[in-house]
């Protein structure tokens, strides 16, 4: 059976600190990555940055340079001076008002140079030069000389591999630091991980110490999110307890009661064995007869016990409550009328249907009916079932004339292998084990029911009650 919402959801059956660790590292990771990414577009912007104004001053300097010595050729002087400063090879040319190139190279690609270039303002672009990239400024200047006359255009260009080498540079010193401090989280988050679950480490060491014998609660001091967790195991561990015990009183109950009617039987065995008198062997398997039939009777209410009190109800149908008790009563009525006692059965017209186990009722008013036989019935007397329907419940009582149960004792004979005395103060002497009524209580208490003793002035009156349903 599939559960719903789990679908899709696979279990971490892996280490619980290798877990957290990695959910944790993860995301600094990821945050390590998003940062170098970040710093190499910074690197990217601040060398861009700073080289675009060093090729201003340049296409500065070069302007001035020309205007000086009347177009001649920026000397090799100066050309290896910007170029230590700079770093990549500088190349440059002049242009006079009317387009022709008074200095510089002259191999430029034609129309680089946009006809809207403002004069004043340096313009920065980016094209190819003998098969190099190449980052490039353009200027244009007003000069009042004859030579120039007019609008002067300066256009300085260089190749940007110490643009890329200085990125580089500092993304490597930038993914050093991340790295560095990476590593130093991951250790301190191992560390942390393995300090923080130790807590963890007691609770499984005071787990492995419980056993059967001994299933106290767990008193160890531990995280306030893994309190609920322990508070749950001491609750499983307090039922368990409770089961256990329960268990074993019941199977030492239940030998106790077992044994008994095995040494009976036992002994009517050996005696109508070793008799040779026909009528005294008779007799004494009319004797054993009873025994087995007790033995029988016994297992029979040890078993459904331990199945209302371990299974609960299984097999749940709905059920016409009214025709089952009248199937039980008729089923009794025979012995009922054998014995000299007269049986009433009064239940309402309409159909009472309830939720439930067919077989556990049936046992449940088979041993209701069994009980008034053994010890509500006196010199014969009189029996009435009463089925009636009240509110959302339906109640069987079940009443007889004999000598009751005192109201002291009424909740006492609902207990495991209780059996009251007779007016004598000595055990009564019919036969019983004392479970027929404490199967009636936990047959009706697992249907969500109630069993009690209701007061007569005269004899007893045991009710049975269940919810309708409806």
């Amino acid at each position: 059976m599939k559960i719903p919402g789990a679908m899709g959801r696979k279990p971490f059956a892996g280490s619980l600190r290798l877990r957290l660790f990695i959910l944790i590292l993860l995301p600094l990771i990821g945050v390590a990555v998003l940062a170098g990414a970040v710093r190499y577009w910074q690197a990217q912007t601040m060398s861009e940055a700073l080289y675009d104004d060093a090729l201003k001053v340049v296409a500065h300097v070069v302007a001035r340079e020309v205007i000086i010595t009347q177009g001649d050729v920026v000397s090799d002087a100066l050309l290896n001076s910007l170029v230590g400063v700079m770093g990549d090879p500088i190349f440059y040319n002049v242009s006079a008002a009317d387009g022709r190139i008074v200095a510089g190279y002259t191999d430029t690609p034609d129309d680089i140079i946009p006809d809207d270039l403002r004069g004043g303002e340096p313009y920065f672009f980016d094209f190819t030069y003998n098969d190099q990239p190449v980052r490039a400024v353009v200027l244009r200047e007003f000069i009042a000389d004859p030579f120039f006359d007019g609008w002067t255009t300066v256009l300085v260009w260089q190749t940007t591999n110490q643009r890329r080498e200085l990125s580089l540079i500092i993304l490597q010193q930038a993914l050093l630091i991340l790295s560095l401090v990476l590593v130093t989280a991951s250790a301190a988050v191992w560390i942390g991980i393995s300090q923080g679950l130790r807590p963890l480490t007691d609770l499984r060491e005071a787990i492995a110490l419980r056993s059967p014998a001994e299933l106290g609660a767990i008193r160890r001091v531990v995280p306030v999110e893994v309190q609920p967790l322990v508070k749950t195991m001491n609750t499983l561990f307090a039922r368990l307890q409770a089961e256990l015990q329960r268990r074993n009183a019941f199977i030492a109950n239940a030998a106790h009661q077992i044994r008994n009617p095995v040494a009976a039987i036992r002994a009517q065995a050996d005696m109508a064995l070793s008799t040779t008198d026909p009528a005294q062997r008779e007799a004494r398997l009319q004797d054993l007869q009873t025994a087995a039939s007790d033995l029988s009777r016994l297992s029979q209410q040890l078993l459904s016990l331990e199945m209302v009190s371990h299974a609960g109800i299984s097999h749940a149908e709905r059920l016409d409550f009214t025709a089952l008790a009248a199937d039980m009563a008729r089923k009794f009525a025979p012995a009922m009328l054998a014995k000299g006692v007269e049986m009433q059965f009064n239940a309402p017209d309409q159909v009472v249907m309830v939720q439930g186990n067919a077989v556990l009722l049936r046992e449940a008013i088979e041993n209701l009916l069994d009980n008034t036989m053994r010890y509500g019935l006196v010199d014969g007397g009189e029996v009435r079932i009463t089925l009636e329907r009240i509110d959302a419940s339906v109640r069987l009582m079940i009443e007889d004339d004999g000598p009751g149960i005192p109201m002291a004792q009424s909740e006492q004979v609902f207990e495991r292998f209780v059996r009251l005395s007779g007016p004598d103060e000595k055990p009564s002497h019919h036969s019983g084990c004392g479970l027929g009524l404490a199967i009636v209580r936990s047959i009706a208490v697992a249907h969500g029911g109630e069993a009690h003793i209701i007061r007569r002035q005269k004899g007893c009156c045991i009710a049975f009650a269940l919810p309708v349903a409806d």
